[in-house]
């Protein structure tokens, strides 16, 4: 067993699984519960009633944010051997993508200082408008990356081929769900029940390597190495 590459799997591995619940609380509880679609004041009074609530939301996104800088690390060190220049690129689009998400959470951000000075209602709206559009086009980035990292696991001795495709389907499937909301936004509802059956397999890939990863990342060799 590489002790350095067993340490660099169970880093991304762990970070993973962080992320995974931090962003269920951040997106799925705390902006599910506080924010409402074209219903500014009823958003405003919830995000009013419950602001600390949505101040450990941010704070949650930060958490993310950085995880993101640390998987990249972790998987370009697990993976270069691979193919260095992939390894690294895939790396450097995953920061990218974190450095995407950042502008988005400061218009989150923005939303606190709005309620400090009695910002109206359009003026939070269009913030939190802000927040989604940035980082749903991260997500377009985001799916490269995805596919880069499959390449690699699908290249990878030591990685089964399983990981390497499916990372590939969910990189396509988050690239080509978040160009089409930014390009045909008419079409948002059939893109969002869309994204909904894909959502398993797009989750699934990345929670799957982190659990791979602490299971059996940097003990064996899977396989002999693909071409």
């Amino acid at each position: 067993m590489n002790s350095s590459k067993r340490k660099n799997a169970l880093i991304a591995g762990i970070s993973l699984i962080l992320m995974a619940v931090l962003v269920g609380y951040a997106y799925g509880f705390v902006y599910g519960s506080l924010v409402f679609p074209e219903q500014g004041q009823k958003t405003l009074d919830a995000i009013q009633n419950s602001i600390g609530t949505f101040k450990f939301g941010i704070a949650s996104w930060i958490g993310i944010l950085i995880l993101d800088i640390l998987v990249a690390w972790a998987l370009y060190l697990f993976l270069k051997e691979v193919q260095p220049r992939l390894s690294l690129v895939t790396a450097a689009i995953r920061i990218l993508y974190a450095g995407m998400l950042g502008l988005a959470i400061y218009h989150q951000v923005a939303v606190l200082s709005m309620l400090d000075g009695g910002g109206a209602v359009s003026q939070v709206m269009q913030e939190l408008k802000a927040f989604e559009n940035i980082w749903s086009l991260g997500l377009i980035v985001f799916g490269l990356h995805l596919v880069g990292l499959g390449i690699l696991c699908w290249k990878a001795a030591f990685v089964p081929n399983f990981w390497g495709g499916l990372l590939i389907f969910a990189g396509i499937c988050y690239s080509a769900i978040h160009l089409a909301k930014a390009l045909f936004p008419d079409q948002i509802n059939q893109i969002i029940s869309i994204e909904q059956v894909l959502s398993l397999p797009m989750a699934f890939a990345e929670i799957g390597l982190a659990v791979w990863l602490l299971w059996k990342g940097g003990k064996t060799p899977i396989k002999t190495l693909n071409a």
